[in-house]
């Protein structure tokens, strides 16, 4: 049987822990979704939509739009940064902002101690960091995917002309 101790470390530590945990991550997902697909749309709308397709147009709105990705994904640990500050876990900007990345791309070398009865929260940043570095990766593939689709109607356009 539990102890009182052990009932009570786990209430009053680890579940608040989780509450913030899965609410912030849940926040940093939906933020990744409205990036991620954004960007999806926008790639789409630019490529893709010419009688004439450019290459050159073509991968220059790749990479525009894969630094969107990333620009998302850093907007996503200054959530974490933030959180981290509003609720004092971090002292200042500069630790919250290299706790938030050092966790999110689960490198986790950040030399820092953290406040007792915040040990879990580097964990929660690290799944938000998992799952949203694998949605980037599926939108760069579906990105992948529509270029080279679109790359491939240039080359059959520039050996097919129609004669009108």
């Amino acid at each position: 049987m539990l102890s009182t101790d052990t009932i009570e470390l786990v209430y009053q530590n680890a579940i608040p822990q989780t509450v913030f945990g899965l609410f912030l991550m849940s926040l940093v997902l939906m933020i990744d979704g409205y990036g991620f697909v954004g960007t999806m749309l926008f790639f789409r709308a630019n490529v893709g939509q010419s009688a004439h397709p450019s290459k050159l147009k073509a991968i220059f709105f790749f990479v525009v739009c894969i630094q969107m990705l990333a620009l998302t994904q850093l907007a996503s640990m200054c959530v974490w940064a933030c959180a981290l500050l509003i609720i004092g876990i971090s002292p200042d900007w500069f630790s919250a902002i290299r706790l938030s990345a050092s966790s999110f791309t689960t490198l986790g070398n950040f030399p820092g101690a953290l406040p007792q009865g915040w040990h879990l929260v580097p964990a929660f940043i690290a799944f938000s960091g998992l799952f949203s570095f694998a949605w980037a990766s599926s939108s760069t593939i579906s990105m992948v995917n529509s270029l080279n689709s679109y790359l491939d109607t240039s080359k059959i356009q520039s050996f097919n002309p129609t004669f009108d």
